[in-house]
């Protein structure tokens, strides 16, 4: 097993080590109705939810922390990001992974309605780096028009980066 979820937390942890403040609350309207904040903390209750579901079997996504501490300081998001991190370095090298969790979700864009299905940890892991990284392509944005920038593959999808590699 790799560290490759752990590398993906790592990667947030990385961006915010010299994010200012403003920087990271700032919501540029009109192209972006969330802040960096916004996207960190969203990325760190989907972690969390995971991080719940090792010890209950159940992952809520419905669940979510907004305008907390996460969402509008970078030091506190760096120190849940960086319980995550440990999190899944412990959890990564066990038969935890295989694991049957029940999911819960919202489901329907027009009315308030969840479904509950069953997955695994790891499943559920696969998805949650995965969208992780395509709110890491938004932040790329973001940092870009606050003129900033980031490492070369930044918010890029693994299998983008494989294909890049193998073009070049």
């Amino acid at each position: 097993m790799s560290n490759s979820y752990v590398d993906v937390v790592e990667q947030a942890i990385s961006l915010l080590d010299d994010i200012s403040l403003t920087d990271y609350q700032a919501s540029l309207k009109p192209h972006f109705s969330s802040s960096i904040g916004a996207h960190i903390r969203h990325i760190v209750d989907h972690f969390l939810a995971i991080v719940d579901a090792a010890d209950s079997g159940e992952i809520n996504y419905n669940k979510r922390n907004r305008h907390g501490e996460v969402e509008q300081f970078p030091q506190k998001a760096i120190a849940r990001l960086e319980e995550i991190s440990t999190w899944l370095a412990d959890t990564c090298s066990h038969t935890l992974l295989n694991r049957k969790v029940k999911v819960t979700t919202e489901i329907d864009i027009s009315h308030t309605k969840s479904t509950t299905c069953e997955s695994t940890l790891e499943r559920e892991l696969v998805f949650v780096a995965s969208h992780a990284i395509h709110h890491y392509a938004l932040i790329r944005i973001i940092r870009n028009m606050q003129g900033k920038e980031l490492p070369e593959f930044f918010g890029y999808a693994p299998a983008t980066i494989t294909h890049l590699n193998q073009s070049a």
